[in-house]
């Protein structure tokens, strides 16, 4: 069978390593990658899509989400719109744009994992301020996040009210969201567990840093130790069920140890993936290529 063409896309630098693997596999594959940013492409209805306003990319089989970007409202709804214009003119889009937006609000991820069953933080998420007060000194030790980030970056531990308080009002008046999270007890560890295609494809422990004082986080980039991790059953359904709820062709899914079992703290639709490849010796990349053309030709 001829070659496949996929677009990658990219927002800031194609040379990033997560996305430079993926063209990488593409290639081996056969297949033909082509990198762009959404801000690139035009859109005509009813389904001709342009890059830079003269190469013709309405042909495209398949199209791998990695970023949609910064942007203001109008251009981040503009970026989601014309995913869903790819999915509607037979263009396989991965992950699916409605689950790759859902994926990347913590508000809408968590929502759709309680309704299924499956094991969350206590969570507030609102714009009033006195009733996140209300919500920490009902549940005490709290975790203060974005409502949309990622590598834990802007996430505040609190073990005290008045901390919260503060670190609260302060976001309040920048005209933010506020999402405020339980501490759950748990081991100095949490799980990521990589899922593709509905199958567990490893995992790995993430250990919260010794040498780094006051750090509480498991991010690997902030100096988390890695270790290979052999998921029981109930974890290891755990992560296969976040996947099919949320809708995710590929995703990692962040995972602690609570004493009442697996608690999800939140599902990636654009994952890294290099410690989990260090720890267990898979070429990723490679498997994530491989369900996208299997998509793409289905």
């Amino acid at each position: 069978m001829s070659g496949l063409l996929f677009g990658v896309i990219f927002h800031e630098n194609v040379n990033n390593w997560a996305t430079k693997g993926l063209i990488e596999a593409i290639n081996a594959k056969g297949h033909t990658p082509k990198p762009f940013r959404l801000p690139d492409i035009a859109a005509e209805i009813p389904s001709k899509f342009t890059y830079l306003d003269e190469e013709d990319v309405s042909n495209m089989d398949g199209v791998l989400v990695r970023t949609v970007g910064f942007g203001t409202g109008d251009q981040i709804t503009f970026r989601i719109s014309l995913l869903e214009h790819f999915e509607d003119a037979g263009i396989y889009v991965m992950n699916p744009a409605y689950s790759f937006r859902r994926a990347k609000d913590k508000y809408a991820t968590l929502t759709a994992l309680n309704k299924a069953g499956i094991g969350v933080p206590r969570t507030y998420i609102g714009e009033n301020l006195e009733a996140a007060i209300k919500f920490v000194e009902e549940v005490g030790d709290v975790v203060i996040k974005p409502l949309i980030g990622a590598r834990g970056m802007g996430a505040i531990k609190s073990d005290h009210p008045e901390l919260a308080y503060r670190a609260m009002k302060f976001i309040h008046q920048l005209g933010q969201v506020l999402y405020v999270q339980e501490l759950v007890e748990k081991p100095n560890r949490d799980i990521r567990a990589f899922v593709i295609g509905g199958k567990l494809i490893g995992a790995m422990y993430r250990y919260v840093p010794d040498n780094v004082e006051g750090e509480w986080r498991t991010n690997v980039h902030g100096g988390a130790k890695a270790e290979l991790a052999e998921l029981t059953p109930e974890y290891e359904e755990c992560a296969i069920r976040t996947a099919e709820v949320l809708n995710l062709d590929y995703t990692g899914v962040d995972i602690i140890e609570s004493k009442e079992g697996p608690c999800v703290i939140e599902a990636n639709a654009a994952p890294s993936w290099s410690a989990l490849t260090r720890v267990t010796g898979i070429d990723i990349a490679s498997l994530i290529i491989d369900r996208l053309v299997e998509r793409s030709r289905s």
